[in-house]
């Protein structure tokens, strides 16, 4: 493979989308697997939707992925600037360039009169294409339209010709001449379209293979002719297959978080979330799991598929339950203190507890697990509900078994060591004394000290809680017994 100068070229709207996110990744795998660079480049000529604080936000989301680059913003090198809204002047040149060859000419029609042309194409039953006028306007006749009020914009000649683009994905796809029209390169706020900034961008910066999302596919004839008019070299192109849901939707947030800050503020490891966005799209063999360095190996655009992909979350649950078991100590502290930092919770920073609490949940899937499993330890004894459905099952069936055995056991407990240990060998003794299964007896221990029926080990969730505040949590459960509150 042939070094390969990759790009991501994000609009900053918002936080980075999982598309967004596969897309980065692919072409971050490219680079490294041929020896190349990967540049990251913001795409803000847009200036109605951007948001600039969304800079940030993905530069942010692309290095939790591990996701770094070469060359672009707040790393630089020779090509910059990296921000399209400080590029306005080489745009300019191109655009006169192609003004001055006859490729591109002014038109100043108002969104009135365009929309009465697209009115006229469907009462035809025909596509709108723009009518190309018999002589171009002069810049005199644009200043003077300018003066009069009309929106004045840059209109690409487009020749008469079919286009055939060569994808790495897709294999050939052609687009007819007939389908084509003169499409805008300059919007009347003077700024350029997509299709000329990302054409002069990815030239002067010296990208040679564009991978990006198959939304796109049907708009690079306009950049193969824009090169070609510009006198620009053809790079290679791979279109990614949409991402879709699982009922074959395009993803959206109405199945729930698709950004990929979501899923780390969520609990994911970036790890796991990088190894089920790879999938998306791309395969090798049977193999499924791999570490980042491990794609970089593995990946090749021979595995892109055309089918689209399926944004299975059962199976990203999966890999990140596996990414965690897998994972030593120290990772984990690192990625359960990333998760804290994005979320108001009432564990504790104490490193030495919240490793406590990793090991106490051991198998978890998220890092929200521990929260949702530990939180109500850390919550005052007075101010956890009790869960109804547990109240009823653990503590009032068979006429109250439940209370009854937290009633006998509360002043055993005051006598027995307090650690994990020796607390779990007390309960299976007295158990085996009562001729009582465990769960006749951790059950509503739990119940009285959590609230529920979920929690760590029992043993540990006590040793945790402390003698007295198990044994006043115990009380606080036997007392809304008796009141039925």
């Amino acid at each position: 493979m042939d070094k390969l100068k990759t790009r991501f070229a994000p609009s900053p709207t918002g936080h980075l989308h999982v598309g967004g996110a596969r897309t980065a990744l692919f072409n971050y795998l490219l680079a490294r697997k041929s020896g190349g660079s990967f540049l990251l480049r913001i795409e803000d000529t847009d200036r109605a939707r951007h948001d600039e604080t969304a800079v940030a936000k993905i530069v942010d989301d692309l290095r939790w992925l591990g996701i770094e680059w070469d060359e672009g913003i707040e790393v630089g090198g020779d090509s910059g600037p990296y921000r399209q809204s400080e590029r306005l002047e080489i745009y300019t040149e191109h655009i006169q360039r192609l003004l001055d060859a006859g490729s591109a000419y002014y038109a100043f029609d108002t969104p009135e009169e365009l929309g009465a042309m697209r009115q006229e194409a469907v009462q035809r039953k025909e596509t709108f294409r723009y009518v190309r006028p018999e002589s171009f306007p002069t810049a005199d006749d644009a200043e003077k339209a300018v003066a009069d009020g009309r929106p004045v914009v840059v209109r690409f000649a487009c020749p008469q010709k079919d286009v055939t683009i060569r994808d790495d994905a897709f294999g050939e796809v052609t687009m007819p001449a007939g389908q084509m029209d003169d499409f805008i390169i300059r919007k009347a706020d003077g700024w350029p379209t997509y299709h000329l900034a990302n054409v002069v961008d990815d030239a002067l910066m010296g990208v040679n293979y564009v991978c990006r999302g198959q939304e796109f596919l049907g708009q690079t004839w306009r950049h193969v002719l824009l090169r070609e008019a510009l006198g620009m070299d053809e790079p290679r192109y791979c279109h990614l297959p949409l991402i879709m849901d699982m009922q074959g939707r395009k993803l959206s947030k109405r199945d729930g978080d698709v950004e990929v800050h979501s899923f780390r503020a969520a609990g994911y490891l970036p790890e796991a979330l990088v190894n089920f966005i790879a999938l998306l799209g791309w395969k090798s063999g049977d193999r499924e799991k791999y570490t980042l360095a491990e794609l970089v190996e593995a990946f090749t655009p021979s595995g892109i598929g055309k089918s689209n992909a399926k944004f299975d979350r059962d199976k990203l649950i999966a890999f990140n339950t596996d990414a965690a078991a897998e994972a030593d100590a120290d990772r984990l502290l690192a990625g359960l203190k990333d998760y804290l930092s994005l979320n108001e919770t009432n564990l504790p920073d104490d490193e030495d507890v919240l490793r406590r609490l990793l090991r106490m949940n051991r198998g978890f899937r998220t890092f929200a697990d521990i929260l949702g499993k530990c939180g109500v330890l850390f919550a005052a004894d007075d101010s956890y509900g009790f869960d109804p459905k547990a109240v009823k099952k653990v503590l009032e069936k068979n006429d109250g078994a439940g209370y009854a055995v937290l009633s006998a056991i509360r002043p055993l407990l005051a006598e027995v060591d307090w650690t994990a240990e020796a607390l779990e060998k007390w309960l299976k003794e007295y158990c085996q004394a009562g001729s009582l299964g465990m769960g006749k007896v951790a059950q509503p221990l739990r119940v009285a000290v959590t609230g529920t029926r979920i929690s760590p080990p029992i043993g540990e969730t006590l040793e945790l809680l402390g003698r007295e505040r198990t044994l006043t949590r115990i009380e606080r459960c036997l007392r809304q017994g008796v009141s039925g509150v």
